[in-house]
């Protein structure tokens, strides 16, 4: 009885760092997709931020507020801060938490640069081993919520 008792742990000894191995090299990957510039989404990655009125899933056009002017945005520069990555121990699906900040000039006179602080939430899919995006989440910092008067008025 000691015998199997004994093969059981030792597979547990020998299979446990391989596969925190692998959670490790899964968070670098993700790490290296968010900080860059060529983070690939999933086909149907739901998508909102605070330029959209409300969350759409991709290949959707999202709805955007009249007065941000998105078709005007030039010069766009965004940063990214991974804060925390969590590989769910099934290795196939995780999630991001960052803070970055988003930059950009916005056409009009007088021209206009503006510059905010973002708070990120994504959800990464490991597909054909591969990690995308699988939903993001992105809100201006310290940009209150404003409440829906015509919402509010129903």
């Amino acid at each position: 009885m000691k015998i199997p008792a004994t093969l059981c742990v030792l597979s547990l000894v020998l299979v446990a760092p391989s596969l925190y191995a692998d959670a490790k090299a899964d968070e670098a990957a993700i790490r290296a997709a968010a900080i860059g510039e060529h983070a690939k989404s999933t086909d149907d990655a739901i998508f909102w931020s605070g330029a959209y009125k409300r969350p759409f899933i991709l290949p959707q056009k999202g709805e955007t507020f009249p007065e941000d002017a998105f078709g005007t945005r030039t010069n766009v520069k965004t940063s990214v801060d991974v804060q925390r990555i969590e590989v769910a121990a099934s290795g196939d699906l995780a999630y991001e938490f960052s803070l970055g900040s988003l930059e950009y000039d916005q056409a009009g006179a007088p021209l206009k640069h503006l510059v905010f602080k973002v708070g990120l939430l994504r959800v990464w899919k490991k597909v054909n081993n591969e990690w995308k995006i699988a939903a993001t989440f992105a809100r201006p910092l310290d940009i209150p919520f404003e409440k829906d008067t015509a919402a509010a008025a129903k």
